[in-house]
Parts: structure tokens; sequence; C-alpha cells
């Protein structure tokens, strides 16, 4: 960002992408201008989820593949409505998701070892949580537990929607961001009107 000029931006993360994205403005709170949280991770005080509830049994991670199989039950794992794949096209995604797993592995146990929720207790950066009902991979109540800890946030929660509401519900999560940004725009012009 440095490089290209820009000084403030708008961030978004999803899942793991969300708990880097609330990392980073904590960090640099002053560069973030708003943040879009989906299903982010990072909020370890909430009640377990159906994911963590099989990794603490001792079971495979699903959000992890050593095989193709193993990908394949990624999607209805993460959606309440998977959209159909051919199962070519589910191996050939496959491919890089295997050849990274143990990266995968280490930044998932770097991410549940880290205790995101004091470093954001009472950040003032505008923040758009969004999290679908129907997530087994972090459950819904951490959208709450982000709201407490953010004061300027907003939460929408989306039925019929799992842990990639973004995919799943694509136009209504488009149209309450564009939304959320609007909003942003029109209480800067009644902040600048106020001051003249």
């Amino acid at each position: 960002m440095r490089a290209l000029g820009i000084a403030r931006f708008h961030l978004g993360g999803s899942s793991m992408g969300g708990q880097i994205a609330l990392s980073y403005t904590s960090l640099c709170p002053a560069d973030v201008a708003s943040l879009w949280l989906l299903d982010s991770g990072g909020v370890w005080s909430a009640p377990k989820s159906e994911r963590q509830e099989i990794v603490e049994a001792g079971g495979r991670n699903p959000l992890m593949a050593r095989t193709e199989a193993e990908y394949a039950q990624i999607l209805p794992f993460v959606m309440s409505r998977p959209p159909y794949v051919p199962r070519f096209m589910l191996n050939v995604m496959a491919r890089e998701r295997i050849e990274n797993l143990e990266l995968e592995q280490r930044i998932y146990k770097e991410d549940v070892t880290y205790q995101m929720e004091p470093h954001i207790a009472g950040l003032e950066t505008p923040t758009l949580i969004v999290w679908g009902r129907e997530d087994r991979s972090h459950n819904v109540a951490a959208a709450d537990i982000l709201h407490g800890l953010l004061p300027n946030s907003k939460v929408i929660i989306i039925p019929d929607a799992g842990h990639l509401p973004m995919i799943e519900q694509p136009v209504r999560c488009a149209r309450d961001y564009r939304t959320f940004r609007q909003s942003l725009v029109s209480a800067d012009a009644a902040v600048r009107a106020a001051c003249q």
C-alpha cells in the first residue's frame, strides 16, 4: 500500500482472513478506514463450533484436505447449500490445497493460540460483521461477541448461509456492504458539514 501511495484503505476478510484483518487493524488502526468481517476467526470466547468439537475430539480438521476425496467434503461442510461442482474440477481445485496442507496446519495452530480479543477491544474502526446463520466452522455467537468488542460495528446474520455467505448469498452480501460503505460516506459528509 505504501508503494502505491495509499495511506488509508478499507479492509475485509473472511474466516482466517478476518482474523488477519483484525490483527492488522489492531496494530495499525490509522491505516484502516473500515473493516468488513465475514465469519471471522479470532473469537475464541464464543461457544465451540462443530469444527472445533471435531478437532478437539481428535478428528481431522474438516477445512483441510490431504486427498481429493477429503477436499470434496469441504464444500458441504462450509456451505448450507453447496453448488454443484463437477468432480474433475474439485480435483483440480484440491491440488493446491493438498500441496499447502503443512502450511495451512501451521497457520491454523498459530491462529488458535493467539488471543485476539484483548487486542481489539474498544477499536473504533467502523466495522460490518457478517455471519452465515448455519456456519458449522465458526459459531454464529462470535458475531455478537465481536460487536461487543468493536463499538462502531454493525452485525448482519444471513439466513440460509454457512461459513461462506459471500459465495452462498453474493447479491445480499454485496448489497449490504455497499449500504455500509455508503453510510460511511454519509457520516463523513455530515461531520464535514458540522465543522464548516
